[in-house]
Formats: structure tokens, sequence, C-alpha cells
């Protein structure tokens, strides 16, 4: 009998550059005085995209992603670059508006219309704000001075779909599945 080798897809560089890149995600972490589970969000933003939120215990903790495209016009080239502020203990303060919007929740099958608001101002203990820069190919790291934040469109459609999702409920509204095709 034959032992069973699994053949990995990636290349060993490959493979190398992953645990290079884990090993700065974890000295990062340890650079500031919070539990290492506290950054999961943060680290899940970064390598799937995305918002995300973690709680257990004593810990909460969500990302909120923002993008921004520069183009020019002229040389028909541009960037996006994404901010993505980490509010551990976040505390929605106020919200305003609403927005009728189709989601996509990880744990749901399809979309579903929800309504959330335009404007979110939050709260939180520690805010670290990650700068993902696609020109030097760098992420910035830098914990902000200031404690709140305020969110319009779709970063405070993200962040309330999150603060759902630590206060323990289930993503809730109508499915895809109740709209009706209309032809023209």
């Amino acid at each position: 009998m034959h032992p069973v080798v699994a053949h990995l897809s990636m290349d060993p560089a490959t493979i190398r550059r992953m645990f290079s890149f884990a090993r700065a995600e974890e000295e990062l972490v340890s650079g500031f005085d919070l539990p290492p589970e506290a950054f999961m969000p943060l680290i899940l933003s970064i390598r799937s995209g995305g918002d995300w939120s973690y709680a257990s215990g004593e810990v909460r903790a969500v990302s909120v992603v923002e993008k921004a495209t520069v183009y020019d016009e002229e040389k028909k080239t541009g960037r996006t670059r994404e901010e993505i502020f980490l509010i551990v203990g976040p505390v929605i303060t106020d919200q305003e508006g609403a927005v009728r919007r189709l989601e996509k929740c990880g744990e749901e099958e399809t979309r579903l219309l929800v309504t959330r608001p335009f404007t979110v101002t939050v709260r939180g203990d520690r805010i670290i704000r990650a700068d993902l820069d696609p020109d030097t190919m760098e992420i910035r790291v830098r914990e902000l001075d200031s404690r709140e934040l305020v969110f319009t469109g779709s970063a405070a459609y993200g962040l309330a779909h999150e603060m759902e999702h630590m206060a323990g409920g289930k993503i809730s509204g109508t499915g895809i599945y109740e709209f009706t095709y209309r032809n023209l």
C-alpha cells in the first residue's frame, strides 16, 4: 500500500510569502495593547475584503471598509484605495435615513431586501485605520486619536449589518424569491 501524498496547487515561493504575511500580521497585532482576536475583523477585511465583526466574551470589534477611486481621464489610468477602520467596542450613537437595499450575507443562501440607515455615527474604545495602497502595495496601519466616526452610504450599511450580527441577530428581510419579473 502506498501512502497518500497531498499535492498543493501552490508553489513553495507562494507558501513562503503566505507565512511571511502571517508573521507580519502577528507583529502588527502584538504592537497594540489589545487581545489578538480583536483584530480578526481587520485581518479578514484585508485578506478577503468586505466588512466583518467579532464578538466573544468581553471582546467586540467590527471592521468597516471605505473605498475611493482616483481616475485620470487623460492617462486613462487610476487606482482604488481602501481605508479599513477597526472599531473596538463599537456603539452606534446616531443613525439617520432609511435605504432599502439588497444584501447577501455569507450565511444566507440568497440576497435579502433590508432597510439600513444612510448615515451611522459610531463610537469605539479604540479605532485603528489601515490604508491599502495598490500603487505602493503597502498596508499602513495607525491608531486614530478620535473615538468617533461617521459613515455614509455603503460603509454605513456595512456597519449596520455587522452590528446586527454582533447583537446576536440573524439578518432578516424579504427574500429575493419574493420579487417578480416583469417583461418590458
